[in-house]
């Protein structure tokens, strides 16, 4: 399995809260699970706020709010 490429808005979103290192953490299972939820997002608000889940938890070690 190989890692889809991050979407410029999660790419910024870990830059900014220093969870990029939460990210790589995250196995390719997951890191696909959360970037198939984040696309899935049916308006910006959601994938916003979607994203900022994945960042906030990432930057804890844990991981995105329906995944855990």
């Amino acid at each position: 399995m190989e890692d889809a490429p991050l979407p410029a808005d999660l790419a910024q979103a870990l830059e900014e809260t220093g969870a990029q290192a939460g990210w790589d953490s995250y196995s390719e299972a997951l890191r696909a699970d959360a970037l198939a939820w984040i696309d899935a997002a049916r308006t910006t608000t959601a994938r916003s706020k979607r994203v900022d889940d994945v960042a906030r938890f990432a930057g804890k070690g844990l991981p995105p709010t329906p995944f855990q």
